[in-house]
């Protein structure tokens, strides 16, 4: 079985305490690439924190024992943003 990382995903701030991103504010990665066109700010800091539930997301993983929920609910390292990962379509 080969698996690949072909998913496409959103990252949602679903609870903001930070002053540069806003509830609602959204990333999308297109495989390992930012969708600048169609994605607000995106905290770099926040994204490196975050990265294992992006793969997770990116190789379609339901993982329970990640707390997988519909998507991961997730805190940025400075636990001020709160952000919902989840798979936006099947394959890119």
């Amino acid at each position: 079985m080969k698996l690949e990382p072909d998913r496409s995903i959103k990252m949602i701030v679903t609870h903001s305490k930070c002053p540069l991103l806003k509830k609602g504010d959204t990333t999308r990665m297109n495989g390992p690439m930012i969708d600048y066109e169609h994605s607000t700010a995106t905290c770099v800091t926040a994204l490196l924190g975050i990265y294992p539930w992006v793969m997770a997301s990116r190789f379609g993983i339901e993982s329970k024992s990640m707390e997988w929920d519909h998507g991961y609910d997730v805190w940025c390292p400075e636990k001020l943003v709160k952000f919902k990962v989840v798979t936006e379509n099947k394959k890119r």
